[in-house]
């Protein structure tokens, strides 16, 4: 089993600011891991801050662009993950994850957790390389 582990400009730079001790990206046997996503600035890799529907957005835009990075997309995705600190955030959250989505639903799991401290969202998904 081949495990390469892949830098991703920006995304794991705004990783380790947050002090997480993962890797943006994992590819084994021809699947992409990602991590639990927070909600990154493209252009600053700085922590979105805003309401849920903003957060969310910024999550599946960082997850695109790493995808993308793997020569992957979201149209690759087969199983995804979603935590959320409060359960009235499934709704809005819920609206801005089926625009990626636009032609069938990965299997998903939805946890609500403890809230960080930055942030109310993460996401992580499992895809195949294009």
């Amino acid at each position: 089993m081949k495990h390469e582990i892949i830098e991703i400009p920006v995304i794991s730079d705004a990783i380790r600011r947050l002090g997480a001790p993962t890797s943006a990206l994992t590819r084994v046997d021809g699947l992409l891991y990602t991590c639990g996503m927070p909600p990154i600035d493209l252009k600053s890799g700085e922590i979105v801050k805003g309401d849920i529907t903003t957060q969310t957005r910024a999550c599946m835009e960082a997850l695109g662009f790493t995808l993308r990075y793997a020569d992957s997309s979201f149209e690759r995705v087969f199983k995804s993950l979603v935590f959320i600190t409060d359960n009235d955030f499934a709704g809005p959250m819920n609206a801005v994850y089926r625009e990626y989505f636009p032609n069938g639903f990965p299997a998903r799991s939805c946890v609500t957790i403890r809230p960080w401290t930055h942030f109310d969202i993460e996401i992580e998904c499992i895809a195949t390389v294009d």
